[in-house]
């Protein structure tokens, strides 16, 4: 069995004391979570109400659009719960944990060239020392690779550990919720949010939100899971991906389109990063797919094709050609 990435990163923990955290919102009676912590809502993409049941996981129901395909979570969490999470809650172990997983020099080696292909990709769509303004930053690293390219970049980030800890590293990182920096019209070239429209209520209205402060022909660029992934269609609700308390809404490449199309924007880049390779083995033998990847129980064909680096990178790169990478990447620009 090989060294499990989440052990090393520490996601380990941080996942089991989100699941702990999960199942304090359940009602015993119901299997389902608290009745007066919810709330319905209409499709995030296109305010239909009407919908398919994919699947119910932790209290939590999975639902995908009749009308335009959107996967999401309804009845959710009251946004003020949720609020509460992101801000300074200081029963809530896992946001401490994260902060963890996100300084630990493993994991940040693997986020190093995640982040490097982002700033690469935005570097063919901006100008040359353009000035980005990244949503959710986290702890800054998108923002120390792009600066390193020569980007002038600002963040927001409500979370005050991981704020801390960017200011720590020098960076120009705020407090502020969009809709309350402050920012004038046209101040940006581009606009990034990685890891974050899933965890919005109303993601069209951040589009919106966020149109005057992009200059004309600037960027939008977001990363987020993709609900159709080669990991999430085999593993289904096994996935990590589905967690009903921190991603309400689950893109696919036409529905994450569709989103920015409705709201003005034209699509410039659309592709898959990543492959998530290891769940899938791990599943394919009847393993528990996020312990540490064992090869032993596979065809001897498929085994010798993983064990040889070449071989797995080219498994890797497939999935990710093929738009079943772990997460989508788009670039939008606003029209000049």
């Amino acid at each position: 069995m090989q060294t499990n990435f989440d052990e090393t990163t520490g996601r380990k923990k941080f996942f089991d004391n989100v699941n702990k955290e999960l199942n304090k919102l359940i009602d015993p009676a119901t299997g389902k979570v608290h009745a007066e912590l919810l709330e319905h809502v209409n499709c995030p993409v296109c305010d239909a109400n009407s919908y398919d049941q994919l699947f119910v996981k932790q209290g939590f129901d999975f639902v995908r659009c009749k009308n335009c395909n959107l996967v999401y979570v309804t009845p959710r969490l009251l946004e003020s719960a949720t609020l509460a999470y992101y801000g300074d809650a200081p029963d809530q172990e896992s946001m401490v944990d994260w902060l963890h997983v996100l300084a630990n020099p493993v994991n940040q080696a693997w986020q190093v060239p995640y982040f490097q292909e982002a700033v690469d990709i935005i570097a063919k769509l901006i100008p040359a020392n353009g000035k980005i303004l990244d949503i959710g930053c986290s702890i800054g690293l998108f923002m120390e690779i792009a600066q390193k390219s020569g980007f002038e970049c600002v963040g927001l980030e409500p979370e005050p550990k991981s704020r801390e800890y960017a200011l720590e590293r020098g960076l120009d990182v705020r407090p502020d919720l969009f809709k309350d920096a402050g920012f004038a019209p046209g101040s940006f070239d581009a606009i990034t949010m990685f890891g974050v429209l899933e965890h919005l209520s109303k993601p069209k209205e951040m589009l919106a939100d966020i149109w005057d402060v992009l200059k004309p022909g600037g960027i939008v660029m977001v990363i987020v899971p993709n609900v159709y992934s080669f990991a999430n269609g085999t593993l289904h609700e096994q996935a990590r991906t589905f967690t009903g308390r921190n991603h309400l809404s689950y893109f696919a490449w036409d529905t994450l389109s569709d989103l920015f199309k409705r709201s003005g924007y034209e699509v410039a880049h659309l592709d898959t990063a990543l492959a998530g390779l290891d769940a899938v083995l791990n599943h394919w033998q009847f393993n528990n797919p996020h312990a540490g990847l064992s090869l032993d129980l596979l065809p001897p064909k498929m085994r010798t094709l993983l064990e040889n680096p070449e071989g797995r990178a080219q498994f890797e790169k497939l999935i990710r050609e093929w738009d079943m990478g772990l997460r989508l990447r788009l670039a939008a620009r606003k029209p000049k």
